[in-house]
């Protein structure tokens, strides 16, 4: 019984999608990576409630979504660290080692899509290729007088890919919600064992993941004196969990979310939140049918 309720929900969306002339029946959409974000967690397979954050990252790419046809969907997308910019990733998605010419270590994950199923519930289960590049620089402390910080090498870069599965709730019905709008936004998980995926635990903890920072509004001091410090900088930090993330004032030396190492490290967890954007010409196209 109730499988044939959810075979009925779903062909309900799916008519109310081909109904609807705000549904465009295949788009591209773009990852807006200003608002676009994902949490990285380690925990236990065995204790789901065992769940250590160990950083949040910007996240860019593209989106195709067809709600006649979901085999004609895509989903590719670059997780990388919030204080990057575009030129510190490939065009394959992999880090770009000339980038980081000072850091000692550093992570990018880059997943490529090769099928993609919507399921009872109204999910699409989308499956493909996770690549992640893991790069670390030696370094030289020497003791002496003229000590002036480490001293770095050159950096030495090692990539792994497996196939992983993301589930992005109710798209079918986002998608139909969202109409006529430019935007569209998704939520989507994954979650893999360490077993399956050697490398992947120590590439997501032995990394650099800054805070990720929306809607930044800086501010010069009505007074400069003796104790300016700068220009003074309020934001929102992103946290894509259900705990609320009160806003926060950023100072140069603000590290961003302390990393705690579970007991148990036997599953790696990547939530996205992605927020999507469409041209105005797919705008007039989706007004047209």
């Amino acid at each position: 019984m109730k499988n044939k309720v959810s075979q009925f929900a779903l062909a309900a969306i799916l008519v109310a999608g081909s109904a609807a002339p705000a549904l465009a029946q295949n788009t591209n959409w773009k990852l807006n990576s200003e608002h676009s974000a994902g949490r990285l967690s380690v925990g236990s397979t065995a204790d789901p409630n065992a769940v250590f954050d160990t950083g949040i990252a910007r996240v860019k790419g593209s989106v195709r979504l067809d709600a006649g046809s979901p085999a004609q969907s895509w989903v590719d997308f670059t997780i990388y660290p919030a204080d990057e910019g575009p030129a510190s990733i490939n065009e394959d998605g992999s880090l770009n080692a000339a980038e980081f010419s000072n850091v000692p270590r550093s992570t990018v994950i880059n997943f490529r899509s090769k099928e993609v199923t919507l399921t009872g519930d109204g999910d699409l289960a989308v499956s493909g290729d996770l690549t992640l590049s893991h790069l670390e620089r030696p370094y030289l402390i020497t003791n002496s007088e003229a000590y002036g910080g480490p001293v770095y090498g050159e950096p030495e870069v090692r990539s792994a890919t497996r196939e992983v599965t993301f589930v992005f709730r109710n798209v079918a019905a986002a998608e139909v919600k969202a109409g006529r709008s430019r935007r569209l936004k998704i939520v989507g998980s994954a979650g893999i064992r360490t077993e399956d995926f050697p490398g992947l635990f120590e590439a997501v903890t032995n990394a650099n993941w800054p805070v990720v920072l929306e809607d930044k509004s800086c501010q010069e001091p009505a007074i400069i004196g003796e104790e300016y410090h700068g220009t003074g900088c309020a934001s929102t930090p992103v946290v894509v969990s259900s705990r609320p993330s009160p806003s926060v004032t950023v100072v140069e030396d603000y590290a961003g979310p302390h990393a705690a190492t579970p007991r148990v490290r036997d599953n790696v967890k990547i939530a996205l939140t992605l927020e999507l954007t469409r041209d105005a010409s797919a705008v007039a196209e989706v007004a047209g049918n």
